[in-house]
């Protein structure tokens, strides 16, 4: 997966500069104050995150979900620090019977072992036994629409609905205690640049407010400005055609704290304005160890046609110390709580996040699947038909088509029937098997959308 380097940077297309200059034109002194407001505020929430510890990370057993209050208190937790727990979603019994099926299932095909030479740990299979039953079970179902409305739309009138999740075709994470953990720098999800740029991609209206040098009122839960895919997405390996409002794990196995698990920034509203706004400032003493370093002082808005830190196309963000030294990355990458197989741990599409390393034995098995939640809108419905083909064909989604040789050959893979089995309707649903059906609609904007996408999906049978 191709990264922005945290050390090296790109060169800054010379759209991006325009770009870049467009959106502090007008707003030069809005947004210096803005930056000053910013680094103080970093400076009082790194406080509370290194005494937090993983604590800061909530938790909800999966039993609770309807308990109000409790539910309540989880979400709220959720909505500061970026990324959360359910327990218990899948009972550890069932979870571990699916890690033996998957360990058997890539024991039956020596193409299926990881591919990736950046990342030797990540596997491209899409369609095990394990994967396919998780995505349609009941209770991973009802745990994203419970995650679905943490989010809140400021415009309800948008094509978006947080009560029918969707199903994206994700990889697994496989370690053997035997090797090394591989290490994952911190980094941010989806195209670098996508969250500069103003015209048809969702995302440069997603931070309008941080442009406009009101981070403070930025609302990172806001769906109604993401629903839109940027047009060059499905030529981005980095990028998803998907709406995903998490990313998350589940583990088949146990995942100690600490042992090449996952670390997670729990800043999310001041780290995002901090990653977008860094690129348009600069030290004048630019030793890291002066003590003036980190002051507000130290720190001036670069003049038009200049960036310390461009925004490179079709790259992930990757970030450090040495070029984003307020948040202070090596001490507030918090880990993760241990997880039990079958827990379900979740993190914001902004948050930054990176993996353990281990040197050497150590650490057990672990098997995880990437299980991200993705909600109902049109362009979601648009990808659910191509991935639709691709589970039936075997082939990885259509994000990940060149990744991977495919599992087409493989006699064990599951199908429809298997789907069925696991989630009823509602699994057969969130994989667009099924049409839904409008009077689960809650109102007439939510009875609209389900007829735009059972259009999508079932064009013959709803079309005249």
């Amino acid at each position: 997966m191709p990264l922005l380097s945290s050390d090296l940077g790109c060169p800054l297309p010379r759209r991006h500069s325009k770009v870049r200059d467009m959106l502090m034109r007008g707003k030069e002194d809005t947004l210096v104050a803005s930056w000053k407001l910013l680094l103080e505020q970093l400076r009082s929430e790194i406080e509370l995150t290194l005494r937090a510890g993983p604590a800061i990370f909530p938790s909800l057993h999966f039993d609770d979900l309807k308990n109000k209050s409790r539910a309540k208190d989880f979400s709220c937790q959720l909505r500061r620090s970026g990324g959360g727990v359910l327990r218990g979603v899948i009972s550890e019994s069932e979870a571990r019977t699916w890690n033996s099926e998957l360990q058997a299932y890539l024991a039956g095909d020596d193409s299926l072992a990881s591919s990736s030479a950046q990342d030797p740990q990540l596997y491209d299979v899409y369609w095990s036994p394990a994967q396919v039953k998780c995505r349609a079970h009941p209770n991973v179902l009802a745990s994203q629409k419970f995650l679905m409305n943490i989010w809140s739309s400021s415009n309800h009138t948008a094509g978006i609905s947080h009560n029918f999740p969707l199903s994206y075709a994700d990889r697994i994470r496989c370690r053997k205690s035997s090797g090394s953990s591989f290490l994952l720098r911190p980094s941010i999800e989806g195209d670098s640049a996508d969250r500069w740029c103003p015209d048809d991609s969702r995302e440069a209206f997603t931070y309008k407010k941080i442009w406009e040098g009101n981070w403070q009122i930025y609302d990172p839960w806001d769906s109604t400005t993401r629903i839109q895919t940027p047009k060059h997405s499905a030529q981005n390996r980095n990028s998803s055609s998907m709406f995903r409002m998490y990313q998350g794990w589940l583990p088949l196995s146990p995942l100690p704290e600490g042992q090449g698990s996952l670390r997670l920034c729990p800043m999310l509203q001041a780290t995002t304005a901090y990653v977008l706004l860094r690129p348009l400032f600069s030290p004048i003493n630019s030793s890291p160890t002066s003590p003036e370093f980190l002051s507000a002082q130290n720190w001036t808005l670069n003049p038009p046609g200049s960036s310390s830190i461009p925004p490179a196309s079709s790259y992930r963000q990757e970030l450090s110390n040495a070029l984003h030294p307020h948040l202070q990355l090596s001490r507030t990458m918090v880990r993760i709580p241990t997880l039990n197989p079958g827990d379900y741990f979740v993190w914001h599409c902004d948050s930054i996040h990176s993996i353990d390393h281990i040197k050497g034995a150590g650490g057990g098995d672990a098997a995880i699947m990437y299980l991200p939640v993705c909600p109902l809108t049109e362009s979601n419905a648009l990808y659910l038909a191509r991935q639709r083909k691709s589970f039936l064909l075997g082939q990885p989604g259509p994000d990940l088509a060149n990744c991977g040789r495919g599992e087409s050959i493989l006699m064990d893979r599951p199908g429809v029937q298997e789907v069925n089995e696991v989630g009823g309707e509602r699994g057969l649903r969130a994989m667009g098997l099924l049409p839904w059906d409008e009077d689960d609609a809650t109102n007439d904007l939510e009875e609209d959308l389900l007829e735009t996408v059972n259009n999508i999906l079932f064009p013959d049978r709803y079309q005249n």
